[in-house]
């Protein structure tokens, strides 16, 4: 299964050797059997290959390392899958230096389908899960796989919502034999039974920081466009965001209020351009020309129904907005949060996210109805 990555992982070992110019001696020579024969003057004459680094090509063969993470994969039933594998993910090989050497566990072939990446930060609000989770579940059910890191908060709620209804794919910032964070780990499990988890690192690499924004850029460059939901000014989100947009790739960015330090990312997004979001339609509208998207029964689910899909949150609000005898009767935000068991922070938050997904209009004076 992973026997064919041994010249690989030889020379994904190198010193110095990163995905540039690995991808550099690959245009050049072909394949790392290639490169491996070849003398130090005749590695040097490839660009950005400096005569360090030719001398470590030519001196660092730990094939024994190789051995142990093929033998390690097999154990733990991870695939090694190199660039030139018919299955490496084609839209990845299409970003500047990709990485080489992908590790993968679970089904590869579903980053073979439409991919949108769901990312923000890791300190949310409600609003911000709600609208990740229903994102997710939204996209997975018109046949998108969507792609997160598996980071505590906004990740987190994307990668479940997809799972609700479709495959979600997860890239980390720390080998797949040491998922990060801990508390993830049951969510882990699920993703590599129904979707799959990518990392470029070797086994037995811990989550160090200065991986992370390597594994943004694989985030982006596996998907057709990126999905900003939550962030503040100085989240690794908006690293992710700027990946994509260097990868030529359409950048999204979910509005907040503008009062919210964890908008200010998103708000600042859509002022420089990016693509609103009100809907998972205003993705799939937008991507439906790059990729031809799976039949979906789901035509018109971002127009609301008469009894839309919600979260058991959401539910409890819509259940309090309804009136028996005239279900367009609104009602005041107080009124909801006693009704619904939140507080009124919270309700509004709930509010704002059945809002944006056209199911709740707002009033003057902070009153609320259902939009039908």
């Amino acid at each position: 299964m992973c026997d064919h990555a041994l010249p690989w992982l030889v020379l994904y070992a190198v010193p110095g050797l990163g995905p540039a110019a690995y991808c550099a001696l690959l245009e050049h020579f072909e394949t790392p059997e290639n490169i491996l024969l070849q003398s130090p003057r005749a590695l040097c004459e490839i660009p950005g290959i400096g005569p360090s680094t030719a001398q470590s090509i030519s001196t660092n063969r730990d094939w024994t390392w190789a051995r142990d993470q093929v033998a390690r994969a097999k154990d733990l039933d991870i695939q090694i899958c190199t660039l030139t594998d018919p299955l490496y993910p084609e839209i990845l090989t299409q970003i500047y230096a990709p990485p080489p050497l992908l590790f993968a566990k679970g089904d590869i072939s579903h980053c073979h389908s439409p991919t949108i990446s769901i990312v923000g930060s890791r300190s949310f609000t409600a609003y911000g899960r709600e609208t990740a989770h229903r994102l997710g579940s939204d996209l997975a059910r018109a046949g998108i796989t969507v792609v997160s890191g598996m980071a505590v908060g906004i990740d987190t709620h994307a990668h479940r919502g997809a799972l609700e209804h479709g495959a979600t794919a997860a890239v980390l910032g720390s080998s797949l034999d040491c998922p990060y964070p801990p508390e993830n780990r049951t969510l882990f499990q699920q993703i590599c039974e129904r979707g799959v988890v990518f990392s470029e690192f070797p086994l037995g690499t811990g989550p160090e920081a200065h991986n992370f924004p390597r594994r943004n850029r694989i985030i982006s460059g596996l998907s057709l466009g990126t999905v900003v939901v939550e962030a503040g000014k100085q989240s690794g989100a908006l690293i992710t965001a700027q990946f994509a947009l260097d990868q030529n790739r359409d950048v999204f960015a979910v509005p907040g209020p503008i009062y919210s330090g964890k908008s200010q990312g998103t708000n600042s997004l859509l002022s420089q351009g990016a693509i609103l979001v009100q809907t998972a339609q205003d993705i799939l509208s937008e991507i439906e020309h790059q990729s031809a998207l799976p039949p979906t029964t789901e035509q018109n689910e971002h127009q609301p129904s008469e009894q839309p899909s919600l979260s058991d949150r959401e539910q409890r609000v819509w259940d309090a907005l309804a009136n028996p005898s005239d279900d367009a009767t609104p009602v005041h935000i107080d009124t909801l949060a006693r009704a619904a068991g939140f507080s009124s922070g919270e309700t509004l938050n709930i509010l704002l996210s059945l809002e944006i997904q056209g199911n709740v209009e707002q009033l003057p004076g902070m009153h609320f109805r259902q939009k039908k």
